[in-house]
């Protein structure tokens, strides 16, 4: 449902009735009861648990709670997702992880800006539940989907977001991992309405099932293939730009260790001087596409 005018002013409220809350869980047995309490204190009463084949009790848990669930088709985050879409029927779903890290609270917050935009993320504000190496992780993946897609989120990974109906059910969604939520926040960038509201943190209840490292260079990976796929010419400019600035210093490696045994190749000095100059020229105009990229969101989102 898109924002209405009444008596000359924008209607962006949206009722609890309009919004499906998805629980994705996988062996979430010691948070799952705290999650869906908080839910249903909440008012939302269209209500999904997405199982991914627990071997523990969340099963149990949500059917004593009396919560509708459906085990997922497919693997991962983003077949809890696709399976979701095949049974949500409001024009709005919350999205939001099984963990207990998240506060059924700021939804509300979410609420007030999606009439505007096809996702409205989470954005963590309280860091200190988020180990340091994952904070490291989480900015440098933040400030690569930045650059690819012209935007300033600071939270693309966030496990609590919400998505018009509409647009989710167009979603191209071919990960299996960690690595749905850049996956969606690409698509959700492309069509400028994207944005980000601030929301709490908590501890995790149970076992993190998220490896730092792993993971991690997954969703990197992803950005990179995303980038490829919806913003080339960054993409390639980048790419090239990084190659010829690592060719023109491998040149200039090689003159040092030539002159340092007597040998000395002039046109090689100038040679280096040249590439280098041409990979810095690259990198520089794909960091000002960027900004122009961005530049155009924002002034689209104004009109």
């Amino acid at each position: 449902m898109d924002p209405i005018l009444f008596n000359g002013l924008i209607d962006n409220y949206i009722d609890e009735d309009e919004v499906t809350v998805v629980v994705p869980t996988l062996n979430e047995e010691k948070a799952i009861e705290l999650v869906l309490k908080d839910v249903l204190l909440a008012g939302y009463q269209n209500v999904m648990v997405i199982d991914g084949h627990s071997i523990d009790d969340t099963v149990k848990i949500v059917k004593d709670m009396n919560v509708v669930l459906y085990p997922q088709t497919g693997r991962g985050k983003t077949g809890a997702i696709k399976t979701a879409l095949n049974y949500i029927k409001t024009p709005y779903f919350v999205v939001i992880d099984g963990d207990y890290t998240y506060s059924v609270k700021d939804i509300e917050a979410l609420l007030d800006r999606a009439a505007y935009c096809n996702q409205v993320i989470g954005a963590r504000r309280d860091r200190g539940n988020i180990k340091r190496l994952n904070r490291f992780g989480n900015g440098l993946i933040n400030l690569l989907f930045n650059q690819f897609f012209g935007t300033r989120l600071t939270d693309v990974c966030s496990g609590l977001y919400i998505l018009k109906t509409s647009f989710a059910k167009k979603l191209v969604l071919e990960t299996g991992g960690f690595d749905v939520e850049v996956e969606i926040a690409a698509q959700a960038a492309e069509s400028n309405k994207v944005e980000e509201v601030p929301i709490s943190y908590g501890s995790r209840v149970g076992t993190q099932k998220l490896d730092p490292f792993k993971d991690g260079f997954r969703i990197i990976s992803r950005i990179f293939k995303l980038s490829r796929k919806y913003s080339p010419l960054i993409f390639y400019s980048y790419l090239v730009g990084g190659l010829t600035l690592l060719t023109g210093v491998g040149i200039t490696i090689f003159e040092v260790l030539t002159n340092l045994n007597g040998v000395s190749y002039p046109l090689i000095d100038t040679m280096s001087l040249m590439v280098i100059g041409v990979g810095v020229q690259l990198l520089m105009m794909a960091i000002i596409i960027s900004q122009l990229k961005y530049m155009m969101k924002r002034q689209y989102q104004r009109n």
